[in-house]
């Protein structure tokens, strides 16, 4: 078994066995990350459970708003393609203006009507 020296966490003073050769452990009763000093032969708080605890908080909340504006943009852009398609009636007739403005409403990552839009802008460069 490896051998071990004993030291108490700078947080909340309970007992840290820090084997050797180890420079980082976490404590088993408050779940901070410490260090330890070779040269003091004591121990240093790295980060608190609760610091640990905020920055995943943070990170799943950058990652919820990032999703969210992606769904945002997502709908801006279907929306826009829909009104293009409404307004491409005219032009194209009616049974391709209903193809677009459905292609325009699909939900998923990939609308579909980029290339309906590409070819209708290239029927409207025609006239």
């Amino acid at each position: 078994m490896a051998e071990a020296t004993s030291h108490h966490c700078p947080n909340c003073s309970a007992p840290v066995a820090v084997p050797l050769g180890e420079i980082e452990v976490f404590c088993e009763y408050c779940d901070s990350q410490l260090r330890f000093i070779p040269e003091a032969e004591e121990l240093e708080v790295i980060r608190t459970r609760e610091e640990m605890k905020y920055r995943e908080r943070v990170a799943v909340e950058k990652q919820i708003l990032r999703n969210k504006l992606h769904r945002e943009e997502m709908d801006r852009w279907r929306e826009t393609a829909a009104k293009v398609a409404i307004a491409a009636v005219p032009v194209v007739g009616r049974t391709a203006g209903r193809a677009l403005f459905n292609a325009a409403l699909r939900k998923g990552s990939g609308c579909g009507c980029l290339a309906a839009l590409g070819a209708l802008l290239a029927a409207l460069a025609l006239l």
